[in-house]
């Protein structure tokens, strides 16, 4: 929750911008499961073994539809003692109509220790909403061997394959940020990108499975950042990555495009990139399909929605102050002639500066959850920058729901 937050502060976007580096040791690469040429592939601990819901939830109508105030009152009404708040909110629909949603920095009751945790999963059938648990009572995903922090950014549900085991009825991939968290506060610093198979079996419960890395260990400030949003298509997988330029005032972020075979999701050697013409094999050759000027979020949404390529993120980045909608025939675009504001959504840095400054950032869509409208169902993370009213008052950290009209 706090690292949204501390986008929109000024000794924040030093560290964005490099002025405040952070120094920690690569990873040491370790065994890459049977046929998975991965950089580093880590199994789960013991405890992913004891995942289990709670409370347990009826099976969802498989007809039924919700609205955005349905969820708004869902999300008030949580009153987890290990899940109080939490930000991002990506979500995929498992084969039986429930909804698998992986949450970021997690806050607790008092009486745990610690109050925040790195991320959490939930499962929702409608309105109803269980935990995923283990008996360890922590991370979802546990920190990397390094201790580097895993934040999920955006999750993808898979038909799964014999290779996944017996009774697997869902493979949910989940793309995780590596985060480098330093003493104090703001300090925060994105290391790379990592997959997380968690598989589904017939008992509904979702067990993490592995987590490989996609990219290699690096402390450069202008990397792209993998895995910022996803959408399948087809044979293919389409990657996006999003990239802080460092430019004077600039906020929004370029927006980069790669893909991967559908049936091969952790393979980094199989990674294509659009060069602004045509797929090739070089990364280095990726070129922007939106610029940084009017560019997107950190973490946003890339749907195939009908016949129509819809990105919901803010034109400006997390700065800014409306969720915004870019349309286009392809995963590639064009885009950046098709951006339309679509929702208020205060950033907060224009807060009373004497004042506890309340955020919203990192606008993510739902498109397989229906609305009763037909729009498309919208969330957006909260925040303040008062870590000690978010205790207190735990809904200020709780993501909203809208509804946009798909224009």
């Amino acid at each position: 929750m706090l690292r949204r937050s501390a986008v929109l502060l000024p000794a924040v976007l030093l560290l964005l911008t490099g002025c405040v580096r952070l120094s920690a040791p690569a990873p040491e690469p370790g065994p890459p499961r049977d046929g998975e040429p991965a950089l580093v592939s880590t199994a789960p601990d013991a405890d992913a073994a004891t995942a289990r819901l709670e409370p347990s939830c009826p099976a969802p109508d498989p007809e039924g539809t919700v609205t955005a105030a349905q969820f708004n009152r869902m999300m008030d009404r949580v009153d987890f003692p290990t899940w109080q708040s939490a930000d991002l909110g990506a979500s995929a629909m498992l084969s039986d109509g429930r909804v698998f949603w992986a949450w970021g920095d997690t806050g607790r009751t008092k009486d745990y220790d610690p109050r925040l945790i790195d991320n959490s999963v939930w499962v929702t059938s409608g309105a109803c909403v269980s935990q995923v648990l283990t008996d360890g009572e922590s991370e979802f995903f546990p920190r990397d061997p390094k201790e580097l922090t895993h934040w999920p950014m955006t999750v993808v549900r898979l038909e799964p394959t014999a290779a996944d085991g017996e009774g697997i009825r869902d493979k949910v991939i989940v793309y995780l940020s590596r985060i480098q968290r330093g003493d104090r506060q703001w300090d925060f610093l994105f290391r790379g990108t990592s997959v997380a198979v968690v598989l589904v079996g017939a008992d509904g419960v979702p067990r993490l499975d592995r987590t490989v890395e996609l990219t290699s260990d690096s402390a450069d400030f202008d990397q792209i950042n993998w895995g910022a949003a996803v959408a399948p298509d087809g044979e293919w997988l389409y990657l996006y990555g999003t990239r802080y330029t460092n430019e004077a005032f600039i906020t929004g972020r370029e927006l980069y495009v790669s893909r991967l075979p559908i049936d091969d999701p952790t393979n980094a050697k199989a990674r294509q990139f659009w060069d602004g013409s045509q797929w090739q094999d070089r990364e280095t050759a990726a070129a922007p399909i939106i610029e940084a000027e009017n560019g997107t979020s950190q973490t946003l949404s890339v749907d195939k929605i009908g016949e129509r390529w819809v990105i919901i993120s803010k034109r400006g980045g997390d700065l800014a102050d409306w969720i915004t909608m870019w349309t286009a025939d392809s995963p590639t675009g064009p885009f950046e002639d098709t951006a339309i504001d679509v929702v208020s959504s205060p950033g907060g840095h224009d807060d009373d500066p004497d004042d506890v400054d309340h955020l919203t950032y990192t606008p993510l869509s739902h498109p397989d959850i229906r609305t009763a409208s037909g729009s498309l169902l919208v969330s957006v993370s909260r925040n303040t920058t008062d870590i000690e009213e978010l205790y207190d008052r735990p809904q200020s950290g709780r993501v909203l729901f809208h509804e946009v009209p798909l224009v």
